[in-house]
């Protein structure tokens, strides 16, 4: 392909771009989305102060004195995401009680939602949860 050292406007990139991905054959496509979200998921991590370690740890939650047990599916010393099907609204302060693998006392700790999807929420830790080992 040759270097094209034209200004183009951004609807002429977004149009060529689709073009040149719609050419290619299907398992290059599949290659380049596979990239695409690989880099999507390292940028992810590399912007974080505390990078998350994925798990299944049953957690104790209590948001506005509705009590629930779902599972935090990734947590890090600053945040975790849990899994839950409730719908939530961010803001939203939350109380937690868990028990990391290979420790017996349990930890409760507050935080407030920051994400909400389909899948579950995003949740911030009030306080960095620094003396845990994840």
């Amino acid at each position: 392909m040759q270097k094209n050292t034209n200004v183009l406007k951004s609807s002429e990139i977004t149009t060529r771009l689709f073009g040149e991905i719609a050419n290619l054959p299907e398992g290059d496509r599949q290659n380049l989305i596979n990239a695409l979200y690989e880099r999507e998921l390292h940028n992810f991590d590399v912007n974080r102060r505390h990078p998350r370690k994925p798990s299944k740890i049953p957690v104790d939650c209590l948001i506005d004195n509705l009590s629930f047990t779902h599972f935090i599916q990734n947590i890090s010393r600053s945040g975790a995401f849990i899994e839950t099907e409730l719908p939530f609204l961010t803001n939203k302060a939350i109380s937690m009680t868990f028990t990391l693998p290979g420790d017996q006392a349990p930890i409760e700790t507050t935080g407030k939602i920051v994400r909400t999807d389909a899948k579950g929420i995003g949740v911030q830790f009030e306080e960095v949860l620094s003396d845990i080992y994840i």
